[in-house]
């Protein structure tokens, strides 16, 4: 009998970012031991501006004083937010990253810029 693996959102989120920068899928998948299939699901939430979840049910903690459901569901979606947006500022980062590169493999080459000269 198979047991299923649980993955934590960092490694999720980081199998993310390594799609999003160009990595292959396929070599991806190999290397991290996950089916493509998920790593396709993971970044279509990400795309879709939802957040990551973690599988299997919570853990049990100590028991805790219960806060208001307007808190809780509050400080949930705020957590939700905080995953979105570090996770879009990871693809930004990279896209500029990548359009520095290819500027400077542009001027490195001596390729014509792209704006004609302007005529006096």
């Amino acid at each position: 009998m198979k047991k299923n693996r649980v993955f934590s959102l960092k490694f999720k989120a980081d199998a993310v970012q390594r799609m999003q920068a160009g990595e292959s899928p396929s070599a991806l998948s190999r290397t991290l031991k996950v089916r493509r299939k998920l790593l396709y699901e993971w970044r279509d939430r990400v795309l879709a501006g939802q957040p990551l979840r973690s599988a299997g049910r919570p853990k049990k903690g100590p028991a805790a004083e219960p806060a208001p459901d307007d808190t809780v569901a509050r400080v949930k979606e705020l957590e939700e937010l905080v995953g979105q947006l570090t996770m879009e500022n990871r693809f930004f980062k990279g896209a500029l990253r990548r359009i520095k590169e290819l500027r400077q493999q542009n001027n490195e080459s001596g390729a014509v810029a792209s704006s004609r000269r302007s005529k006096r």
